[in-house]
């Protein structure tokens, strides 16, 4: 038996569901690579449900999958994801996994980045487009597509979610911050002879934490604000307001 565990974004959004499931588990694995708490750490949880829980970290994804799943066939396990569970694809690679190799399963949701996010910005949920990640440039991997995405959301008059990269290791810990999101951006969408510094956007820091941060203001402006923040943060990308969204937004602080 294998339960998939949406952990929140906090260690105070676990689900009873989620409770009795990891009580109930003999081993615990979380994702550790993709994202991680905004508040709260694993050591709290692993008190609260007093066992061990195992980090899996990218390098390691393949060999500890295939050692997760043997595991499962006789035993119950729990492997946990920060947010929801099906956020990324290797998360619904497992459980194509699961149903191959005829293993039961089941999955506990969490509270996640993309139904806290319209929440705090006062944005409607059904006003966004396709969702894009931002990932930071590397010398042999400068992905660019999701400015396409951008775009196309604006000019259907719908909101963007940019989730800014998070790159966890056992040693180390990489959190894009908001100002390198919008000098990536600008970056770009000045290739394409958009100018990108007018854009409207919201940014969203260390959601539903004692952190959290919650301000408008535009790319130009971000760009320049260097910021060390070490939570995750995210930027929404405003396509057409609606009026309670204008009237939401009002309330905000405003980065000028």
């Amino acid at each position: 038996m294998l339960y998939f565990i949406g952990l929140g974004l906090n260690t105070k959004h676990l689900t009873k569901e989620a409770e009795f499931a990891l009580k109930e588990s003999k081993k615990v694995y979380v994702e550790a690579y993709t994202s991680m708490y905004s508040q709260g750490t694993l050591e709290e949880l692993e008190k609260e449900i007093g066992k061990k829980i195992e980090k899996i970290y990218r390098n390691e994804t393949e060999n500890q999958f295939e050692k997760l799943i043997e595991e499962a066939t006789n035993e119950i396990i729990a492997f946990c994801i920060y947010g929801n569970i099906t956020s990324a694809t290797t998360h619904s690679a497992l459980i194509s996994d699961c149903i191959a190799k005829e293993i039961e399963f089941k999955l506990i949701p969490g509270i996640s980045i993309f139904s806290a996010i319209p929440m705090l910005s006062g944005l409607q949920e059904y006003r966004f487009g396709r969702t894009v990640s931002i990932v930071k440039p590397l010398e042999n991997y400068q992905p660019t597509s999701f400015i396409e995405w951008i775009i196309e959301n604006k000019q259907r008059g719908l909101h963007t979610l940019c989730l800014l990269d998070i790159k966890i290791e056992k040693d180390s810990t990489y959190l894009m911050q908001p100002y390198e999101a919008a000098q990536r951006l600008v970056e770009i969408a000045l290739d394409k002879q958009i100018d990108a510094r007018l854009w409207k956007c919201i940014v969203i820091v260390g959601a539903c934490s004692k952190k959290q941060l919650v301000f408008a203001t535009d790319l130009g402006k971000l760009e320049k604000f260097i910021t060390d923040y070490d939570v995750p943060s995210s930027i929404v990308i405003l396509g057409n307001l609606q009026m309670d969204e204008e009237e939401f937004i009002k309330n905000l602080d405003v980065f000028k």
